[in-house]
């Protein structure tokens, strides 16, 4: 089996993390975005976007939620389980979360602390209301990983990233969020499912100097 793949993208890592989860043996093809091969184009309906799964079988799934389903019914234990009312939760849970990847790239890569503010504001409602469902345990269901852990863990890592370097914590006002994202840390699923050169190749693209993160950044190392 194998994973088509972008280093920084969080929708691979998002089936990546599941993968390791499951310990699924996997290999991973990584491509120049600007030079995607032409068979993926044309095996993918979506223009050639990443994740893209090649099964043993040497069949191709595309889009991150539908391999994540997939993976999630054919190997081993279910991570989605409970009625149908439950699973239908749990989806939702975990699409809050990968609908959301794409607003956190974007406030990351905000040019000026007025731009990176007004592009928070558009994750606080996922961040709140995800506070306010939380209980006081590790996990989102408690002590066993489930499929909206899995989802959230790209979201959280990159915030945990971030906060290291730049100081700027996305999480600040949300203490039970924090210590979700301190439990799956500690999984080591974060970095099984990322290349080596994942966090070089992260800050060169998220905290650079035409980002105001990446100006904190600089700051701090100063």
């Amino acid at each position: 089996m194998k994973i088509i793949s972008l280093k920084i993208c969080p929708y691979v890592q998002q089936v990546r993390v599941l993968l390791e989860s499951k310990k699924i043996k996997y290999e991973v093809e990584e491509i120049d975005p600007a030079n995607r091969p032409q068979w993926l184009m044309e095996a993918s309906p979506d223009g050639g976007e990443v994740p893209v799964l090649v099964t043993d079988e040497g069949e191709i799934l595309f889009q991150s939620d539908s391999i994540m389903e997939y993976v999630d019914e054919v190997f081993g234990e279910p991570l989605l389980k409970g009625g149908s009312l439950i699973k239908a939760r749990d989806r939702a849970w975990g699409y809050l979360a990968s609908d959301n990847y794409l607003v956190q790239c974007s406030t990351q890569r905000s040019p000026d602390e007025a731009t990176l503010n007004e592009r928070l504001k558009e994750l606080t409602p996922i961040f709140f209301q995800t506070e306010t469902h939380l209980k006081e345990k590790p996990y989102f269901h408690g002590k066993d990983l489930s499929l909206v852990d899995i989802n959230w863990l790209p979201l959280l890592h990159r915030a945990a990233i971030i906060y290291k370097h730049s100081g700027c914590d996305f999480l600040e006002t949300y203490p039970k969020l924090k210590k979700w994202q301190e439990a799956l840390l500690k999984t080591g699923l974060a970095e099984a499912s990322v290349p080596k050169d994942f966090e070089e190749i992260f800050i060169g693209f998220y905290l650079n100097e035409g980002t105001y993160l990446g100006r904190l950044a600089q700051c701090r190392q100063n």
